[in-house]
């Protein structure tokens, strides 16, 4: 039973790689790969958008691995798998919204409101830099795809706004929307398109292909896999992630080393200080100084008194 636990956690420190052509578009390296070829991408993103949100989206701008910064350098910022924008110049008609999509592999299920509270709160703050004016904030939606339940409820989609607790029924709208779509939900009522979607984005191969917006993804999707330059820059992040990790556990190690001596120390302190009083209240002066000169001399007042393992 000891070695299989050991196994298990063996596998956990370190994740099994994965060829390109096992990735699927829930991936990060692969749904960056896909989004980020310009115009392509940006349809591919106006797709997936429109099959979320149920409803149709014009033409949309798209920065990949969009960085926002905090207000100063000394304050998180954050990094947006996709920021999408509604291209307002393209067509005066559509209603000026950004969105943040972001598949997401990683189990995070603890801090999720949390992480996209931080996004909105960002998104927001970058949207006032210029001229404060509240009133031109842009809707903003914050969507994640996860391959968990980040509830518990089996739900497919969990759409969260804010609203009146008193009140539940009175409108109350601030253009935010978090959704949050487990791709393996079964409760409510989500469109075959999204369900679609969502099991293709989890399991990326032709078998998963079941309408036209689909078939054009998927037929990026097989681009780059074919892509050689991509197979190189595949292998060539796999080696970053790896020695990222491998940075990371040393620095933990030696945080843990220095953790240790530094107890260490405390407990020392406290056993030497015991030791003296226990000296001063025998009446032993001669014998605080003595200790203090003689190492040897010290360890043997700490066994009398009982304290050596203390």
């Amino acid at each position: 039973m000891e070695k299989v636990k050991k196994n298990t956690e063996a596998l956990r420190m370190k994740p099994r790689k994965r060829s390109l052509e096992e990735l699927s578009l829930i991936d990060d390296f692969l749904f960056q790969e896909i989004i980020s070829r310009g115009e392509t991408g940006e349809e591919i993103c106006r797709i997936l958008l429109s099959t979320i949100l149920g409803r149709p989206i014009g033409r949309v701008r798209v920065t990949t691995q969009k960085v926002l910064a905090g207000f100063d350098t000394n304050q998180r910022g954050i990094r947006m798998d996709a920021y999408a924008e509604s291209d307002t110049e393209a067509d005066m008609n559509v209603t000026s919204e950004l969105y943040d999509i972001e598949p997401d592999t990683t189990y995070e299920k603890p801090i999720l409101p949390w992480r996209t509270r931080l996004y909105q709160a960002i998104i927001d703050a970058k949207q006032l830099e210029s001229g404060w004016d509240c009133s031109k904030l842009k809707n903003v939606y914050i969507i994640m795809i996860l391959p968990y339940d980040p509830f518990d409820e089996n739900r497919m989609v969990y759409t969260v706004k804010n609203q009146c607790v008193e009140a539940p029924d009175m409108e109350y709208e601030d253009g935010i929307r978090r959704i949050y779509l487990y791709t393996k939900g079964t409760e409510g009522n989500p469109s075959q398109e999204l369900r679609d979607m969502l099991k293709y984005m989890e399991n990326s191969i032709a078998e998963n292909v079941t309408n036209a917006d689909i078939r054009a993804i998927h037929e990026q999707v097989d681009a780059v896999k074919r892509d050689k330059e991509v197979g190189v820059q595949y292998m060539k992040s796999w080696e970053r992630e790896m020695l990222i990790r491998e940075e990371g556990k040393e620095e933990g190690r030696e945080e843990g080393r220095e953790e240790g001596r530094e107890e260490g120390r405390e407990e020392g302190i406290q056993c030497l200080n015991k030791l003296i009083i226990k000296l001063t209240e025998d009446g032993r002066a001669d014998d605080i100084v003595k200790a203090a000169q003689d190492e040897v001399y010290q360890k043997q007042l700490l066994e009398e008194y009982g304290l050596a393992d203390k």
